[in-house]
């Protein structure tokens, strides 16, 4: 239950904007991550693509690195089995876990810590795939990746072509000002193995928590022109495509660490009436498994929230309005 405490709203607003994560008595945690594909405005999934991810961090000297495994991955909830899927899977268990630098604000450089520990799983991938399937092209295909993943900065770079990255990454605690909005931009992966694309947008911090033990972070996009890509994909040879991104993340109020994500892209046409055709959609979803421990933590009394988000003034002697009204309406 959380302690009556007031602060005024000039507080509240400071420790919004200076939000940080707090990495005592916090280790890792587990998530669950589904990325959903549709075309259209059909309801039936077309492609899926589950796995699990383990977290862990570390923090020594002021410095945080944090370690991130990606296992379990089902393609269309099966397990890898077609050559494209067992490839890719092969490539996950060399790069996974991977290990890098994070600070306080839940940024990372992007820079891999544990490089030679990949390259060599890589290769015991790579043998194990070369006495199961023999060929030149077969060959061809493990030289490239070869080349990648042998060179730092490559591997790196492919590492912004994940959703899941782009995500958890992209900042969350920044300066909200006094309206607890501001114009952000989002680097999102949405063209296969190309650089991220910019979606500008508006960014909101919410402060009043939720019931489940987090508070929110939103996220929307402008309208933007989608890339020619997905002209060409989905056979759209006359008009305009456009594309939105909608992102919640939800953080716990605790460790200010993520606890889930949930990501709506839309590619959409529009009528002689103005009115949103949509083209293919992807959800991505990522989720805390076992959440239990949050069931007796108690907010301290620097947290944001401990006031439950409101400005809470006392009884005017003199029996006026107190304003309290006017001071949470923001």
């Amino acid at each position: 239950m959380m302690a009556e405490i007031s602060l005024s709203k000039q507080e509240i607003q400071r420790r919004l904007n200076t939000i940080t994560i707090r990495p005592d008595g916090f280790s890792g945690r587990n998530y669950g991550i589904s990325i959903k594909y549709y075309s259209k405005d059909e309801k039936q999934v077309s492609k899926r693509v589950d796995y699990e991810a383990e977290m862990t961090l570390k923090v020594n000297n002021g410095v945080g690195e944090i370690s991130i495994d990606k296992k379990n991955v089902f393609f269309n909830q099966h397990e890898p089995d077609m050559m494209s899927e067992i490839v890719s899977d092969a490539i996950s268990k060399s790069i996974y876990p991977v290990k890098t630098f994070i600070n306080e604000k839940g940024i990372s450089g992007n820079e891999i810590l544990n490089h030679k520990e990949i390259v060599d799983r890589w290769n015991d991938q790579k043998s194990k795939l070369s006495e199961k399937y023999e060929s030149e092209y077969f060959s061809d295909i493990l030289k490239r990746i070869d080349d990648k993943i042998e060179q730092k900065a490559e591997l790196e770079k492919g590492l912004r072509h994940d959703w899941f990255w782009n995500l958890f990454f992209h900042p969350k605690f920044v300066n909200y000002g006094p309206t607890r909005e501001r114009e952000i931009d989002l680097y999102l992966s949405i063209v296969p193995y190309k650089d991220p694309i910019k979606f500008a947008g508006i960014q909101r911090i919410e402060k009043i928590p939720t019931a489940y033990h987090s508070f929110v972070v939103d996220f929307r996009s402008e309208e933007l022109l989608a890339p020619n890509y997905f002209n060409i994909k989905n056979n759209i040879k006359d008009g305009f495509l456009f594309m939105s991104l909608k992102v919640t993340f939800d953080m716990d109020l605790y460790h200010h660490f993520a606890m889930n994500t949930r990501a709506c892209f839309e590619v959409f046409s529009k009528n002689e009436h103005d009115k949103k055709e949509i083209v293919e959609r992807i959800d991505f979803t990522m989720y805390q498994i076992n959440s239990d421990e949050y069931r007796n933590k108690v907010l301290d009394n620097k947290s944001p929230f401990i006031s439950g988000g409101l400005v809470k003034l006392p009884p005017n002697k003199w029996g006026f309005d107190n304003f309290e009204n006017l001071e949470n309406d923001w």
